[in-house]
């Protein structure tokens, strides 16, 4: 079964949909079920919650935890899969002792305080493997003294989606839609808007472009607890004319068709999945050089990873692939081609290897 946070498409909970789809063309049966709902109170019919409160953390916490502990005991499940810290804090808390194996898929680093570390070392006790986007992941696991098994696995999405769009029909259409001219270059965010994600860096972004007589305009699709700030400081910088807020879009792969540049501004990422989808749709991508965007992004080759998260270096490399549509053009059939590495069929090989394994262990008997 996988846990994921909440019940709308975003990052994890969109790989969680296909891993479970690809497990189960493998053998295995597949169950997901989410903590909560959208931000926004909606439910995706695929990803049912366990409670409609989305407004008091702590009550709704406490009641999918109980609900989660029931659906666990009303259902045969012999691997919970949690996908993120939330998650993975609802099952070791919902579990019981006789439970069903519990794998903690981390999907970013934690910047963690000393009391958060102790928190987050006695969930790390209660698991019995986890799922690490990156090295630097694992490395954070043996640091919080956890000594069970941990699997290096990168993050995936499916490609048909992103691989077939027609970037020239998808930038005309986006255009018409926000109402800009159709040869005005396009930036992209896409994300929650949440603190680490750092959506508002890509205004200073925008402002240092604009300062330097090059059009451009800011596509932003995501929402989150900082939508409403972050639509405040466009206002208070005076982008409003430069700026569209799409909110949550379920149809990303037309928006990275659509748009000429996608911006990661995020102070702390496993390997970003915005990253992968962008590339697969052939859209370069400039970004800090945080958490594991490496494994994503190669650098002078499907984008621009930057020495160091400074605005001022990402308006440059930005006016400067403005500038060469050549380059942007390669970068971008660069990115397409190596879509297949980042497959979800190939991650959902490894992910039914190691539950196969990690089951036996304990039973002694077969996952399937």
């Amino acid at each position: 079964m996988h846990v994921v946070g909440t019940s709308r498409r975003r990052g994890a909970e969109t790989f969680a949909l296909e891993l479970a789809a690809a497990l189960d063309a493998r053998g295995h049966d597949d169950s997901l079920v989410a903590l909560g709902p959208g931000p926004d109170g909606g439910s995706d019919p695929a990803l049912p919650a366990l409670t409609s409160n989305h407004r008091i953390r702590p009550v709704a916490t406490t009641d999918a935890v109980l609900r989660l502990r029931r659906h666990l005991d009303r259902a045969v499940v012999d691997v919970v899969l949690a996908h993120g810290a939330a998650s993975a804090r609802a099952a070791v808390i919902a579990r019981r002792r006789d439970g069903p194996l519990l794998v903690w898929k981390r999907i970013s680093p934690g910047a963690w305080r000393p009391v958060q570390r102790r928190w987050w070392r006695a969930i790390a006790r209660r698991v019995d493997a986890v799922v690490a986007l990156t090295p630097q992941i694992k490395d954070e696991m043996r640091g919080l003294g956890y000594s069970g098994p941990v699997w290096v696995i990168r993050n995936a999405r499916h490609p048909d989606r992103f691989v077939t769009v027609d970037r020239a029909s998808e930038g005309v259409r986006l255009r018409r839609q926000i109402g800009i001219a159709d040869d005005t270059p396009l930036l992209g965010f896409v994300g929650n808007l949440s603190r680490e994600k750092r959506a508002e860096r890509t205004l200073d972004v925008l402002a240092r472009v604009l300062a330097q007589d090059q059009a451009a305009h800011l596509v932003v699709a995501g929402d989150g607890p900082l939508r409403a700030a972050f639509e405040q400081e466009v206002s208070a910088r005076g982008l409003e004319g430069h700026v569209s807020s799409l909110g949550h879009r379920t149809d990303v792969e037309r928006l990275f068709g659509g748009v000429d540049l996608l911006l990661l501004t995020s102070d702390v990422e496993g390997i970003p999945g915005v990253a992968i989808e962008a590339q697969m749709s052939g859209c370069p991508v400039v970004t800090f050089p945080t958490g594991g965007v490496r494994e994503a992004v190669e650098d002078g080759v499907t984008g621009v990873v930057l020495d160091r998260p400074d605005t001022a270096l990402m308006a440059d490399e930005v006016l400067r692939l403005l500038r060469c549509p050549e380059r942007r053009e390669r970068l971008g059939g660069d990115g397409r081609r190596r879509a297949d590495a980042f497959s979800t069929d190939r991650v959902a090989d490894e992910y039914s290897a190691r539950l196969d394994d990690l089951y036996d262990r304990r039973t002694s008997r077969p996952l399937r």
